[in-house]
């Protein structure tokens, strides 16, 4: 004869109503009320909206202080303020749910409460630590959610999550959790460097990844490091850092160059003034030993010291020689040499087309006057070809007022970066001390080559001012 077994109070999976279900929440035995919820909980996605008729009961349970299940009646009452997309009520009982609420599963629900939390987090620590008001629930499903991260590999989400609440200790973490650390590093730095808006925070996070490039276990990523104190203003650590690969071997002393031009890049002409300045210096030729004069059984040793002299000053000159070059790109003159030669022997204007545009427009006629003058600065910019200039300087002098201003200063949108001529070629058009030289130019005429020669010395005005 067959027993009879227990009853399972599991709902079914094509459970057709969650009447009955509901209906066991206000029985009055602990047990029952249990199964309800547990019941109730895995058929909530699709019976909300007959629970949500029953939310008070919910709630009541678990503000009740002795009901054994009540971080189960807030997990419910999480999903049902969910589904009827009231998220500030939904996150605020999964908090109540405690370890109920588990943030490794990977359904929309959590997901959702998850981003709320983190925003919600996000807001309170932007302000000031005086003003923070963080719930210790709040940070829990926080910290966890970094746990997470940590376990799946997600370092990168680990990553952005820990910058945008400046949680440094949790950025540290993630790094040195990651399994190619030396990428982490990289990833972090360049998030920080574009997305991170706070220049206070910024400078914190940027000192942290420069403490760990620097870290014996990390392989020294130079350029990035370079970087990071180039956004700290440390001209100090760029110029030891290149002092000492400039120093070093042959592929030490080109990737300390590579560093250079990717510093010229950012055009911080003061910065690199300073790294500059703060390179080794160069010996002068009085810097050379000198021999005294000895007696006459000393001669010989002096030739060898002599000889030694000589080999120590080619030594000198041979180092002298990259320190030197590493000088040329800090201070833009060897960049701004090879653009300058880079656009001249790639310049592919069409100047008859500039002569049939000026053969077009009458001479009289401002606009179309200034329009053709600009069109050939704009083709001609940086490749210092000004022969349409030079074949109609007839025509350009008929030019008045702006005009004027726009043809000189068109001179230098074409000649910009030839720093050694920049005065030179605008010489003729810019203002005269006393009146010397003959007729003063027009006042627009010199706005215009005072623009100019801006524009010639643009970021590398030191010379000229």
């Amino acid at each position: 004869m067959a027993v009879a077994g227990p009853i399972s109070m599991v709902p079914a999976l094509g459970l057709s109503s969650a009447a009955g279900l509901i209906s066991m929440l206000e029985e009055t035995e602990v047990q029952l009320q249990t199964t309800a919820l547990r019941s109730l909980n895995k058929v909530i996605d699709t019976h909300w909206a007959e629970v949500a008729g029953s939310i008070s009961v919910i709630e009541a349970m678990y503000e009740d202080e002795f009901f054994a299940q009540r971080e189960l009646a807030a997990l419910l009452a999480s999903k049902v303020f969910y589904h009827l997309g009231e998220l500030n009520d939904a996150l605020n009982y999964a908090l109540c749910a405690g370890g109920m609420f588990d943030v490794t599963e990977s359904n929309d629900f959590v997901k959702t409460l998850l981003a709320k939390a983190i925003d919600e987090y996000i807001e309170q620590r932007q302000k000031p630590t005086s003003e923070q008001a963080i719930d210790a629930r709040l940070v829990s499903i926080v910290e966890r959610m970094f746990q997470r991260c940590f376990d799946d590999g997600q370092i990168h989400q680990a990553i952005g999550v820990a910058l945008e609440t400046k949680r440094l200790d949790k950025l540290e973490e993630a790094i040195h959790t990651s399994t190619d650390v030396a990428e982490a590093l990289n990833y972090a730095t360049k998030v920080c460097q574009t997305l991170v808006t706070s220049r206070e925070f910024r400078r914190e996070v940027l000192t942290v990844l420069v403490r760990m490039y620097e870290s014996d276990h990390v392989e020294n990523n130079y350029l990035n490091v370079c970087q990071c104190l180039m956004f700290l203003d440390d001209a100090d650590g760029v110029a030891a850092i290149l002092t000492r690969l400039v120093e070093g071997e042959e592929d030490d002393q080109l990737l300390a160059y590579q560093i250079a031009f990717s510093l010229c890049e950012n055009e911080i002409q003061k910065f690199l003034s300073e790294v500059a300045s703060k390179l080794a210096p160069e010996d002068t030729p009085g810097d050379t030993p000198k021999v005294e004069d000895g007696d006459a059984d000393m001669q010989d040793g002096t030739e060898e010291k002599k000889d030694d002299t000589e080999e120590k000053k080619d030594s000198t000159e041979e180092k002298k020689k990259p320190i030197a070059l590493l000088r040329s790109v800090l201070s833009g003159e060897l960049p701004v040499n090879l653009h300058l030669e880079f656009l001249y022997s790639h310049n592919a204007a069409d100047l008859l087309l500039l002569k049939q545009m000026r053969a077009a427009v009458e001479s009289r006629n401002s606009v179309c006057h200034s329009a053709t003058v600009l069109s050939n600065a704009l083709m001609h910019a940086g490749t210092t070809v000004d022969t349409f200039l030079r074949e109609n300087l007839d025509w350009l002098s008929r030019a008045t007022n702006w005009a004027r201003f726009s043809a000189t200063a068109g001179m230098g949108v074409i000649h910009r970066g030839q720093l050694n001529e920049g005065r030179t070629l605008m010489g003729p058009f810019l203002p005269r001390e006393g009146g010397a030289g003959g007729a003063r130019p027009s006042p627009y005429t010199e706005g215009g080559a005072l623009y100019a020669l801006g524009l010639i010395h643009a970021i590398h005005g030191e010379g000229i001012l």
